[in-house]
């Protein structure tokens, strides 16, 4: 067996590990979908004449930007992409500015929006003029496994 040979087999391995991963993230996720809708039932269903405070509609959004980063992860695992690496990056930023506490903050809310505009200009000058697959004998490995 030569270099070569050895690469792709250690290639598949990965990519067949990456991918059980993805199916435990995505696993995870959907638990979690469940569980925010039974938050969401018996927050508003059940004790609908409580009102809603900003602790329980601000841990409501984190538990779901939470759960997108989670598909986003999976998302950028499967892919190989930077642009998904990026969008990972971009809901994680969305999700620190939501849990920032609203009686102080107003320093991280706007290095949170530099962030969030350099991640935009970085996809739109750095990475629209770039391939963004992987090379083409990693996509050869992909096509085989698929």
């Amino acid at each position: 067996m030569d270099k070569k040979e050895k690469q792709k087999i250690v290639l598949k391995v990965s990519y067949f590990l990456e991918m059980i991963l993805s199916l435990v993230i995505l696993l995870a996720v959907f638990l979690g979908i469940i569980d925010t809708l039974r938050i969401i039932f018996s927050t508003y269903i059940v004790n609908f004449n409580q009102p809603i405070d900003y602790v329980q509609i601000n841990a409501i959004f984190a538990q779901i930007l939470l759960l997108v980063i989670g598909v986003e992860i999976a998302v950028m695992l499967s892919l190989h992409k930077q642009t998904a690496f990026l969008e990972v990056l971009l809901y994680g930023i969305a999700r620190k500015m939501l849990l920032i506490p609203k009686h102080n903050g107003m320093v991280e809310i706007f290095l949170g929006v530099i962030a969030i505009g350099g991640l935009f200009l970085i996809k739109k000058y750095l990475l629209d003029n770039r391939k963004t697959d992987s090379t083409d004998e990693n996509k050869e490995i992909k096509d085989e496994l698929i």
